[in-house]
């Protein structure tokens, strides 16, 4: 009866340890190739947080950095344009350092970097 029991709690033990590690992961699936969020019409001559920006922030970084993200933020995404500029150029510089996004999602096309560079350097239009 003992032998039983505590094969029943090794189960349990491992069991818990595979649904913790699980909890534990990174949020979103990895990405084969390099994203390309620039949108056709879109130039670092006309980009702005409405037409390019709002949008790489949702669906890139909110995953993790958002209210219901699991990464360790010191800024918290809430998809707003006050966010974007507030945080818009430390962001940019992760991105076109490529620290973020972490691997194994792949980093940011050139083209991506080139408008979040162009976005800052025209001072953020919304």
């Amino acid at each position: 009866m003992k032998r039983i029991l505590n094969i029943r709690c090794g189960y349990y033990c491992i069991i818990c340890s595979i649904v913790l590690l699980a909890a534990c992961s990174k949020k979103g699936d990895a990405v084969v190739n390099a994203p390309n969020f620039a949108i056709e019409g879109v130039t670092d001559t006309n980009v702005t947080y409405t037409n390019y920006i709002h949008n790489v922030l949702k669906n890139s970084c909110s995953s993790c950095h958002g209210k219901t993200g699991s990464a360790p933020q010191y800024w918290y995404n809430t998809n707003t344009y006050e966010n974007a500029v507030q945080y818009g150029t430390r962001i940019m510089e992760t991105i076109v350092e490529n620290s973020m996004p972490p691997a194994p999602r792949k980093p940011f096309s050139d083209a991506d970097k080139n408008l979040f560079r162009a976005w800052i350097k025209r001072g953020s239009p919304e």
